[in-house]
């Protein structure tokens, strides 16, 4: 599995920001006046909270996190600013100019002090004083004994801050990008093999016709300035494709329409701006870019025929306020017709999807992940965790299973156990970092495929997992499938000390959990 960069969102990105530009903002106000009402709090919160994202409940965050963190940031994407509080702080005089260009934050209040003031009392009257943890978590894992944890160091380089995971099924090279720009290539019981620089950190890598490609995210943290580009690395020379790329995260690079020439599918998942765009290859050798969706938090994507028509159509999920998954059906040459097929509410946090046949009918079905909790709403959320969404036909999904974990980042789904159903692996890079930390790893195992019944495992280790990366594979040639998280040492916000120490001062930059399902070969 991808990196996708909560992830930086990523990790340090994904947002309860309310994405108003110029368009909505006027048919908001449009809406808003023709709603009759006396009070209008909730006709308020209903029009201006529902215009560009899924309304979220009120009572799903706490009146402190609500009045101290994310109704400022609402309020600015309105026009209003709170007093001593800059909705751009950090930001250069050139990324505001970027914000200013896209109508973020509009220069006159939409709302009058009145309406914003009915707005923002509906929700704190909703929103709850304190969140209440799930005890019941406490005793529904058992130990995990199908995964022997093996930890690795594959770099000096410290503390490890790995940013890409991807194996190499054709060479059984597992490739390796960290904070430090640079790509390692290791194999099992040989270790590392090649130490390659690059121009920033790599979060995703792509193998297509023998040949290697890497994503290069620019800056790591958020930002509006388009630094990445994408890079194919053969013999030992990196060959600039693309450039430049608003903090690309993913990409796919496959031949769309059949004609030989292979398009370029990247997520700029940005920071306020960003977008899935497609690059076209003309006769000249030039690339095109065909922005399919303008939408920042662009996370993944996959390549994938969904309606049976025999074209290749584009399923891409983003993160970042309108938290979606979109299909992009292709209609004809490249052309796509776009259709959102899953919404989350803003404050789920997605990170992250798979797509698999889990009921074995024929149809793919997406399961997702949702658990990014690095910006204004640190609390443990009740639900975060990993939704199977059960593909109906016609493009319809419907959420069949909802498992509750906190901080939940990446799935994996595999037939770990060989008994022919989907099993689940999953990290958490928000875990409670109290009782439940080894919750920062967990396998489930399907033990009712149609009752969605798993039995949830966990491995307890004196250094819990933390990884933003979750690759599953056949690392050690044994015939069944491994799972493998880089280790990423930093913290995006307050974690206990004890634990931040050892996660800095861990030597390693890898934890392979082998499947002890069949045993190595010799």
């Amino acid at each position: 599995m991808k990196f996708r960069t909560i992830i930086f969102t990523s990790l340090f990105v994904l947002t309860l920001l309310i994405v108003l530009n110029s368009f909505i903002v006027k048919s908001a106000v449009t809406t808003a006046k023709s709603l009759k009402t006396d009070d209008g709090g909730k006709a308020l919160f209903t029009v201006y909270c529902a215009s560009c994202h899924m309304l979220p409940d009120p009572a799903s965050l706490t009146k402190q996190v609500w009045s101290l963190h994310v109704l400022p940031i609402m309020a600015a994407r309105m026009g209003i600013i709170y007093p001593n509080y800059d909705p751009l702080r950090g930001l250069s005089p050139e990324e505001r100019a970027i914000v200013k260009k896209n109508n973020i934050i509009p220069e006159s209040p939409v709302l009058t002090q009145d309406e914003w003031d009915k707005l923002t009392n509906y929700i704190i009257s909703l929103a709850p004083d304190t969140v209440v943890e799930d005890e019941s978590r406490l005793t529904r894992n058992s130990l995990l004994t199908q995964f022997k944890r093996e930890d690795i160091q594959v770099s000096a380089e410290g503390p490890s801050m790995i940013t890409g995971l991807e194996f190499d099924d054709q060479t059984k090279t597992l490739w390796i990008g960290n904070y430090f720009k640079e790509v390692l290539t290791w194999k099992y019981n040989i270790g590392v093999t090649k130490t390659i620089q690059t121009q920033s950190p790599v979060v995703d890598f792509n193998f297509y016709k023998g040949g290697t490609y890497f994503t290069e995210i620019g800056k790591l943290y958020p930002t509006e300035l388009s630094l990445g580009s994408y890079v194919n690395y053969k013999d030992s020379t990196s060959t600039t494709l693309l450039e430049p790329l608003h903090r690309p995260v993913h990409t796919e690079i496959e031949d769309l329409n059949n004609d030989g020439v292979p398009e370029i599918i990247v997520c700029n998942f940005g920071n306020k701006t960003g977008g899935l765009s497609l690059f076209k290859k003309d006769k000249a050798g030039k690339y095109t870019e065909d922005v399919l969706l303008p939408l920042a938090g662009a996370i993944k994507c996959y390549v994938k025929d969904m309606d049976g028509d025999g074209k290749k159509d584009i399923v891409a999920m983003f993160s970042q306020g309108d938290e979606s998954v979109y299909v992009f059906y292709q209609k004809d040459n490249l052309k796509f017709k776009a259709k959102r097929v899953l919404r989350f509410p803003p404050n789920y946090g997605t990170t992250d999807m798979t797509l698999v046949d889990y009921n074995h009918d024929g149809l793919t079905d997406i399961i997702t992940a949702h658990g990014d909790n690095a910006d204004y709403s640190q609390i443990l959320k009740p639900y975060h965790g990993i939704r199977i969404n059960i593909n109906q036909g016609n493009g319809i999904f419907k959420e069949r299973f909802f498992y509750p974990m906190y901080g939940v980042t990446r799935v994996v789904a595999e037939d770990f156990d060989k008994d022919g159903d989907v099993d689940l692996a999953c990290s958490a890079f928000f875990p409670d970092f109290g009782k439940l930390i080894d919750e920062s790893f967990v396998y489930l195992e399907n033990t009712d495929q149609n009752k969605f019944i798993f039995k949830p495992y966990i491995l307890k280790s004196d250094i819990p997992i933390k990884s933003l990366t979750l690759e599953a594979a056949d690392i050690d040639g044994d015939g069944d499938m491994d799972i493998i998280a880089g280790n990423f040492a930093q913290s995006p916000g307050a974690v206990p000390k004890e634990l931040d120490d050892k996660w800095k001062n861990a030597k390693y930059g890898i934890s392979i959990f082998l499947n002890q399902l069949y045993q190595p070969k010799k």
